[in-house]
């Protein structure tokens, strides 16, 4: 599985913890990391699971949340 994470450039620290907590849950996910300078689709934190969009907005979600979300698309 493949987990993409794009974010704001000021919001490193919490991709760098979801990237850490994805990876406790799923050993073998696939992780990429992308930080920007400016708003992607109007937005500067946005999660992506296999290609979809299952979290996008002004500020990071927590873990938890971003976890739950796979499980269900699992």
């Amino acid at each position: 599985m493949l987990v993409t994470i794009i974010y704001n450039i000021e919001f490193g620290a919490e991709a760098g913890s979801l990237k850490g907590a994805l990876l406790e849950e799923w050993s073998d996910v696939k992780i990429n990391k992308m930080g920007t300078r400016s708003k992607i689709n109007n937005a500067k934190y946005q999660v992506q699971f296999d290609g979809s969009i299952i979290y996008t907005g002004q500020t990071p979600v927590d873990n938890t949340t971003v976890i739950n979300s796979i499980k269900e698309r699992l």
